[in-house]
């Protein structure tokens, strides 16, 4: 066998991993000399998310055409919707009660403000956090996909939406490796900057010890006993090649693409992928709700040695869920990373510099790598709740298709 073919049969996620660590080396070892490529990277990745409301609309509005057109439409909507506000919940619980046990946390406070200071950073959602313009997309996308069945040339538009989203999956293929080192040297330049690299490891070992929890939750418990699917294939021909992506963008609408198109490989419907996935792209930030829980003990313990009660988590535990349904996939920083620790800051009665350091510290070693692993396993539950509800919602005959190619190859 020559070389060249040797190299074609090697997976795209391996040579996505190998530019991420050769990005991330680079952009650490030599962080002077790859400044401006950091700088104009990042500015790429912003002006990409501006735009990034109008891919959630072309992706969304063709899937809730067609489901509303094979009857299904309500029926997942509403299903999907219950279960990304379930699966929030819970995980931000989970993150009150793991650091709970870890930092030895009293489940007591004399502070009787403490839930008016919660209920007064509500008002952040309508301000400048950015939450608004993913949100109208998903709206308007469920309108058009609704009355585009009754008009033929609506739904011919819809139509050419869907086939340039599909067409654009071998294109990624080839040029993620790509992006993927400039967006690793971009990190490794953020990294290598940061002041308290001790501090920065243990949140990153913190981060992946809570993101492997939720992981094993999903493939070992919701995926394997619920939708039935093995959980090697699910790892191997979903999962490996969606976080590897998803942890070099950071942010879950910039993965979307790749996460539609590894959703529909692996066998899950087309109506069902492109409902499911843009919406949780915007509205399901699972492992963020739970790690912007569990943060705050880690930062005011282990960091700045101060007490933290479990009123605190309490109160923190909706707002924080609320924050992570509301806020758009953003890299840490530019929306939840933000709204959390400024909840935290309140409710701690923080006021002044120690309020700004303590904000500041918190979106610094939130950033980075821990950024990377909770957009990994955030983008990826996209794809598993996708797999799980095409057990109920998709078709016999795609089932059949997936069976059969199995099968062959098998032979």
């Amino acid at each position: 066998m020559s070389k060249h073919n040797i190299l074609k049969k090697i997976p795209g996620y391996i040579w996505t991993i190998l530019a991420l660590i050769m990005g991330l080396t680079l952009g650490g070892v030599y962080s002077q000399s790859f400044a401006g490529v950091a700088r104009g990277t990042q500015t790429a990745l912003g002006w990409f998310i501006t735009f990034v409301p109008l891919l959630i609309f072309i992706a969304l509005s063709p899937a809730v055409s067609k489901l509303t057109s094979m009857g299904k439409g309500g029926k997942l909507a509403g299903s999907v919707i219950l279960w990304y506000l379930f699966t929030s919940t819970i995980a931000g619980l989970i993150g009150l009660v793991i650091s709970s046990l870890m930092f030895d946390i009293e489940f007591k406070s004399g502070d009787s403000n403490m839930i008016d200071s919660a209920l007064k950073m509500f008002s952040t959602l309508n301000g400048d956090a950015g939450a608004s313009l993913p949100l109208l997309a998903i709206l308007m996308s469920v309108i058009i996909g609704l009355i585009a069945v009754k008009i033929p040339i609506l739904q011919r538009l819809l139509n050419m939406f869907e086939r340039g989203m599909n067409n654009s999956a071998p294109v990624l293929s080839v040029i993620m490796p790509f992006i993927v080192f400039f967006l690793g040297i971009s990190l490794g330049v953020n990294t290598g900057a940061t002041d308290s690299i001790k501090y920065y490891v243990m949140m990153t070992a913190y981060t992946f010890g809570l993101c492997l929890v939720w992981w094993l939750l999903y493939v070992f418990v919701v995926l394997k006993y619920f939708a039935k699917q093995s959980a090697r294939r699910v790892i191997n021909e979903y999962y490996l090649p969606t976080a590897v992506f998803a942890a070099g963008t950071c942010s879950s609408m910039a993965t979307l693409p790749v996460n539609l198109a590894n959703a529909k490989k692996y066998g899950v419907d087309e109506p069902v992928a492109n409902f499911i996935i843009p919406v949780g792209s915007v509205l399901n930030m699972d492992t963020s709700a739970m790690a912007y829980v569990a943060y705050a003990p880690f930062i005011m313990s282990v960091v700045f040695g101060l007490p933290i009660t479990g009123m605190a988590l309490i109160v923190a535990w909706p707002a924080v869920v609320l924050f992570t349904i509301a806020a758009p996939g953003l890299p840490a920083g530019m929306g939840t990373a933000l709204w959390s620790s400024t909840l935290f800051a309140t409710l701690l009665g923080l006021a002044g510099p120690e309020k700004t350091t303590f904000i500041t510290t918190w979106i610094a070693l939130s950033g980075g790598i821990p950024d990377m692993l909770r957009t990994a396993t955030n983008c990826t539950g996209d794809g598993f709740t996708a797999i799980l509800f095409n057990k109920y919602f998709g078709s016999k005959k795609a089932d059949n298709e997936k069976t059969d190619n199995d099968l062959k190859k098998i032979q």
